[in-house]
This record gives C-alpha cells, structure tokens and sequence, in this order.
C-alpha cells in the first residue's frame, strides 16, 4: 500500500506536475499526503454507481449533433431518483470511468455563504427566455467566440468592475472545486491549466481551473433538456446552485437518473455528451453558477504548443512517432462535417451576422478533437494508456 501511494505521489509531483504551486508547510509531498488522506476520509460512505454503458458511446451520441427525439419521450419521472445526503456520489461506466460526482460543499468554510452574500454584487439584468431556460442569464470568463485569439468575454467587460469583484469575492469556492478536480481527475486538471502559460496576465481562466462559468438567476420553471454543445468534449464541468429554493432536480437523460440536488450541492459531470435539464425546483428560487471550459480556447492553445513544438495534438492514443504524429490504435467513424445551423448552440441572429464560418471552423475543431476517443497531451499519455485507451450557454 506504501509503494502505490509512493508511486502515485511521484507520479502527480514529478512525471503530471499536478501540485505545482501547492501551499505546504512541511515539505509538498507530506502536504499532498494529508490532502488525499483528507479526501479519502470524505469519501467514507460513498455511493458508487456503475452504469452499463460506455462513455465513447455518449461521445458518439453527442457528436451526431442530433437529439435524440426518442430520448426525450421518456418520462423522467419513471428514471431512478438519486436522494441528496450528506455522502458523496460517484457515477461511472462500464469500465469504472467517470461520468458524474455529486458533493456537498463544506460548511466550515463558508463557500455557499460567500455565493449568497456576494449576489448582489451581480447586476440585475431582466428574465429572459433562451435555449436552456427561462433566467437571467450571463457568462462571465475566458472566451473564444467568433474570434482568433482568446479574450474576456462581453457579459464580463460590460459587468466591470463588478464581474471581477464577485469572481474575486469567490476566488475560495472555485480553489475548491479545483482542488476536487484534481483529485478526481488530475489528468484533466493539467489539461485545463495548460493554457495559462500562453495567456497574457489579463487575460486568464476566470473560475480556478475552468475558464469561464454561466450565472443563471431567479430560476422557478423547468430548464429545456439540452447538451452544452460549446464545452470541452472530454471536459467535467461543475454546477453550484445557491437562493432560498429547498430542492431542484437534475436530469440526466442518456443515463436514466436523476438527481437530487440541494442549496450547496456541486455536481461534475459531462455536460457536453450527457443531455440534461434542471426539473422541479421546489421552495423558492434558484440561482447557479456553472462552471466550462470552452473547446475553442483549448484548441487554440494546442495550436500554439503545434507552432513552438512541430508536433500536432490529434486524436487517438498511443505515443508520437519520430515524425511528432500519434499512432492511432483506436478511432472512432467520422462523421460529416457539414452541420445545420439549427443544431448549433449559436442564435439565429448570430447567422444573420456572418457568424456562419466562424461556427463551421469550430466544428472542424471538434473534428480534430475527435479523431479518436481521447485525446491526450504529452504530459497526459501515462494515464490515458493504462485506462484502455480511452456556449456560449451552458445550463
């Protein structure tokens, strides 16, 4: 037991880099030590889902770019109900992959707090109906939208100072969503952090390691079951709801569950592939920040590595030939890239405005990023070959 959480450690400090900057005090691998022990006494009590499905199979599902109308027949009410409690909740696939993880936020530390003393630094801003509910409805953080380089986005420079003010005010909730990441998926913590080197200083990831998060406001009617079709294909996201509400659901359709979630619950999970909506707020108003990451930006960055390195990020696994390319093991069928605008996460004023050609070079990004059923940077290749080879709104 020593030697695998020796080598776990080894391999998070030295090989992933996945605690660079850590706060320690005596020494960062007793700091790293503690924290993990920490996370496992949490995790005490857990509930583990395993689900029959494949999480590429979700991947193929989603990138059809159609919804599935049968999908949407169904009467959520007749899906499993996942009781909110005090535990953790774990969902995977069939090869023990993560899909989602449900959490309570520490009450000792007074996050949830912050996110209701903090709201009316937001400005108000009138309900309106769009593609995921009817809220108000803002996106605050690092963009890509309809432009070369990475930039901040116009909810955020139109809310100054005050966007930046609450992003500071919760700078404590969103290290510690983080922090979850990391644990759950160091891997993906590196992937999303990858980009700030390549950033000029004013222009950074908004929420700890996600870019940019969606503040959607006095929620009281069911959201429209939707994929954040924008979001990072192999990305978690995670969502916090806060208000004098006293229980909301969240449906998630391609699995057949739906979950309980309460003031103060955060819930990870693959907003990009997995359909969803929030159904039943019971007691009052909900309020959410939701937490993404944009593919745009992280293909733009990997563009960046390719100019510096010689090496193009493609999709697949295994390791780069002499020539920088990746042999492929294992891809999945391409699908046409031509799309319909419809199915786009873009309004249809957006397309009146010449937006159309900037959306289809986003789908050939997607494309890249498909090329196979994960993708992974050089400093994620170790954990991607011993695993099988594995919106502009977003809620």
């Amino acid at each position: 037991m020593a030697d695998e959480l020796n080598k776990r450690l080894n391999y998070l400090i030295n090989n992933l880099k996945a605690y660079k900057g850590f706060p320690h005090v005596k020494g960062l691998c007793n700091s790293i030590k503690s924290h993990i022990y920490q996370w496992g006494k949490q995790q005490e009590g857990m509930t583990i889902m395993q689900l029959p499905i494949l999480r590429e199979d979700l991947w193929k599902k989603a990138w059809a770019r159609k919804m599935d109308e049968n999908l949407l027949k169904q009467d959520w009410q007749q899906f499993q109900l996942l009781s909110a409690d005090e535990n953790h909740l774990q969902i995977e696939d069939n090869r023990g992959r993560l899909l989602a993880y449900q959490v309570r936020l520490p009450e000792n530390e007074k996050l949830y707090q912050g996110l209701v003393d903090t709201e009316p630094l937001i400005p108000p801003k009138k309900v309106k109906s769009h593609s995921r509910a009817t809220t108000v409805n803002r996106h605050w953080g690092l963009w890509r939208k309809y432009s070369v380089d990475p930039h901040m986005s116009g909810d955020y420079l139109r809310d100054l100072p005050n966007s930046q003010q609450w992003l500071d005010a919760n700078k404590d909730l969103f290290q510690h969503l983080t922090d979850v990441l990391r644990l759950l998926d160091p891997q993906m913590y590196i992937r999303y952090i990858s980009i700030k080197d390549f950033l000029p200083p004013d222009i950074q990831p908004a929420c700890g390691a996600w870019y940019a998060c969606a503040i959607n406001q006095d929620m009281t009617m069911d959201g429209i079951a939707h994929l954040d079709r924008s979001d990072y294909y192999c990305g978690l996201n995670v969502v916090v709801g806060w208000g004098d509400y006293t229980s909301s659901k969240l449906v998630l359709w391609d699995l057949g569950l739906v979950l309980e979630l309460l003031p103060g619950d955060a819930i990870l999970f693959l907003s990009r592939i997995i359909t969803h909506n929030t159904v039943d707020i019971q007691g009052g108003v909900r309020n959410l920040v939701n937490c993404f990451v944009h593919q745009t930006p992280l293909s733009w960055k990997d563009k960046k590595v390719e100019e510096l390195t010689g090496s193009k990020r493609r999709g697949g696994l295994g390791k780069y030939d002499k020539k920088g390319k990746r042999k492929q093991v294992v891809q999945i069928e391409p699908k046409e890239k031509k799309r319909k605008h419809e199915d786009s996460n873009v309004d249809i004023g957006d397309l009146d405005k010449g937006k159309q050609k900037q959306i289809e070079e986003s789908d050939g990004e997607m494309d890249e990023e498909m090329g196979g059923i994960l993708n992974t940077d050089d400093e994620m290749e170790i954990m991607y070959a011993a695993h099988d080879g594995e919106d502009e709104e977003s809620d």
